[in-house]
């Protein structure tokens, strides 16, 4: 990065944080230059050096934070919300301000198992609130790679999901509510509402109703072309959510929140729902001598109905052996003939209950055994949580690896996710 990128903070930025803290703003100011360094990455190649950045320590704080910006002398001021920074597009980066709810508004709110349902913080890790979840029973059941760094508040904000998702979708599917605080510090609550509760809330009035009463003539008037522009597909990641605001008889404004990065609200709570835990999981290793062989037999995999399916190609597998983990998961994957495998499909199967489970995964490997249209080497098949971990544990490694690839040519992401729709 340029010295000219790293000057000193405008004067303009640096008048409102000193407005915010006479404001009465109680979390951590920080125009340094080691505070904007640190925050001009994330987990994409790119590099965007902001002015400042805060770090609230409560809701008050966000209020705070953006009346003060509502004030016509600061409303050239940008934001950018900041999670983990896990993402590899770019979504956290800002040459304006960054607002970092991750370093103290990661609290568990309210835990309702009755009812289904948690109260959390936008800074809360998923995995830690997970830990919290897992000696009831339930869990917050969209992952990632990154699920032990990744925060809930982003999450939401790029509508994430990984391992699972074609059983249990993105993040949006599980999010019941949400408090947002609009640029000039208006906050109201996002959740599925009917009709006449929609009719309600533009009747009173006030930006908040005016924003319903837009959105909802958008999606309404534009439906047959945001039917035809939006892909039919169950993991969709580039733009507003606009082919979801109206589902199943309900106006969700929380759905269009979900996947916007930030870019037309800040997330101060999050309502989620409870997946109970599947108490039984299999996992079939399937090994394949080509990485093409491995992704065309993912078609017929699917068709089995796994929880995931996740393929790992031989660049990984080579770099793992050179990694802590091929000792505990090179015995998985062919052992001594391990350099046979160009490739690996981990497929998982859960129930909660094993006698179903253990009926099915023996009918997909009878199958795999006797079929000889089949297009794996071999598989390794375990019910022992710890195996399976592993195995996932693999997966998750994967851009770790990459990144700690000898030589001097390095895997550059920054495309992710792509798809054809089917």
């Amino acid at each position: 990065m340029s010295d000219s990128a790293i000057a000193v903070t405008n004067t303009h930025y640096l008048d409102f944080l000193q407005a915010l803290e006479q404001a009465g703003f109680t979390g951590e100011v920080s125009p340094d230059k080691a505070t904007r360094l640190s925050l001009a990455t994330d987990n994409s190649i790119y590099q965007v050096m902001p002015q400042g950045a805060v770090f609230p320590k409560h809701e008050a704080d966000l209020l705070c934070l953006f009346k003060l910006a509502g004030e016509q002398r600061f409303q050239t001021i940008q934001f950018a919300p900041r999670g983990g920074g896990t993402g590899t597009n770019g979504q956290s980066l800002n040459s304006g301000l960054v607002v970092d709810c991750s370093r103290h508004m990661r609290d568990i709110i309210e835990l309702n198992i009755e009812q289904g349902y948690v109260r959390v913080q936008p800074g809360i890790i998923r995995d830690q609130l997970n830990d919290a979840l897992r000696p009831h029973g339930f869990f917050f059941a969209p992952t990632l790679s990154t699920s032990n760094r990744a925060t809930l508040g982003g999450m939401c904000s790029t509508d994430a999901c990984g391992q699972g998702s074609r059983i249990y979708g993105r993040t949006s599917n599980h999010v019941l509510g949400m408090q947002i605080i609009l640029a000039d510090g208006e906050q109201f609550q996002c959740q599925p509402m009917d009709a006449d509760e929609l009719d309600n809330i533009i009747a009173q009035g006030g930006r908040s109703a005016d924003l319903y009463q837009q959105i909802a003539h958008l999606v309404q008037t534009k439906a047959a072309l945001i039917a035809e522009v939006f892909p039919k597909l169950n993991r969709f990641m580039t733009g507003y959510n606009l082919a979801h605001v109206e589902k199943d008889d309900k106006f969700n404004l929380g759905a269009l929140i979900c996947g916007s990065e930030g870019t037309l609200a800040m997330v101060s709570e999050l309502t989620l729902k409870l997946t109970p835990m599947p108490k039984h999981k299999q996992l079939l290793a399937l090994r394949y001598d080509s990485f093409d062989a491995a992704l065309r037999d993912a078609n017929r995999l699917v068709e089995l109905d796994p929880d995931a399916i996740e393929t790992i190609d031989d660049t990984i597998i080579g770099l793992a052996k050179g990694d802590l983990i091929w000792h505990r998961v090179g015995d998985f994957l062919g052992g001594e003939q391990a350099d046979q495998v160009k490739a690996v499909n981990l497929v998982e199967f859960s129930s909660m209950q094993e006698p179903s489970l253990i009926d099915k995964v023996d009918a997909v490997c009878a199958d795999l055994d006797a079929s000889e249209q089949s297009l794996s080497i071999g598989y390794f098949r375990t019910a022992k949580a710890d195996e399976i971990a592993s195995l996932w544990e693999l997966r998750k490694k994967g851009v770790g690896l990459l990144g700690n690839a000898k030589g001097k040519r390095r895997p550059i992401p920054f495309v992710e996710d792509t798809a054809v729709p089917p």
